[in-house]
C-alpha cells in the first residue's frame, strides 16, 4: 500500500522527491486502519494521528495535550 510516485527531477536537483510512506505498514494493520478511519469518518492521516496520540498519551510520552 505504498505509493511510489516520483516528483519530476530538474537539472542539478538532488535525488528525486518521492511521495511515499516513511515506513511499510503491514497489510493487516493497513486494513484495520482503513476500517477504523471509515467507521470514525476520518481521513487516513487523521486516523493515524489519533491512534498515535492516544497510544503515546496512554504510555505517558504525551502530556498536557488535549484531543484534536
Amino acid at each position: 500500500m505504498t505509493d511510489t510516485t516520483e516528483m519530476p527531477k530538474g537539472p542539478g536537483d538532488p535525488e528525486p522527491v518521492r511521495d511515499e510512506e516513511a515506513f511499510h505498514i503491514p497489510d493487516d494493520l493497513a486494513q484495520a486502519l482503513t476500517e477504523f478511519a471509515a467507521v470514525e469518518q476520518l481521513s487516513r492521516g487523521e486516523a493515524i494521528c489519533l491512534v498515535l496520540r492516544e497510544y503515546l498519551r496512554a504510555k505517558g510520552y504525551l502530556k498536557g495535550v488535549t484531543p484534536a
